[in-house]
């Protein structure tokens, strides 16, 4: 790893990021309530047809939608706000904490072969 600068992020990449998570966060929705509709819809003649598997045909579809789609799209939502604030204020307390992370490590863990002194601001390399 090179110095303190690989801790630092660049706000254009970080910002595609966020439009690329956003954007998968919508398709996960989008498909998770076509797939319950869907399930929705072949449980229906089921449904009157008394059977036990129109019900539970139309649950599964709610459940991957109310819980395992919404909770995966959910994930994707919260960490792309995140991101996006990052984007935005993070970049210079990005390089102060660069340079904090270097100089605690080193000071906590001298004996590393290839510890970064370049990275510590009170420090310049050998």
């Amino acid at each position: 790893m090179a110095g303190a600068e690989v801790f630092v992020m660049d706000p254009d990449e970080v910002r595609k990021s966020v439009e690329i998570l956003f954007a998968i966060e919508s398709e996960v929705d989008a498909q998770a309530s076509a797939i319950a509709t869907s399930n929705a819809d072949t449980a229906g003649p089921l449904k009157e047809a008394h059977t036990a598997l129109g019900p539970a045909l139309e649950a599964a579809g709610e459940w991957w939608q109310g819980e395992r789609a919404f909770g995966f799209g959910s994930l994707l939502g919260d960490t792309g706000e995140y991101l996006a604030v990052c984007a935005e204020e993070a970049v210079e307390v990005d390089d102060y904490n660069a340079g904090a992370f270097a100089s605690v490590a080193g000071d906590l863990y001298p004996e590393r072969g290839n510890a970064d002194l370049d990275a510590r601001p009170d420090r310049q390399g050998p």
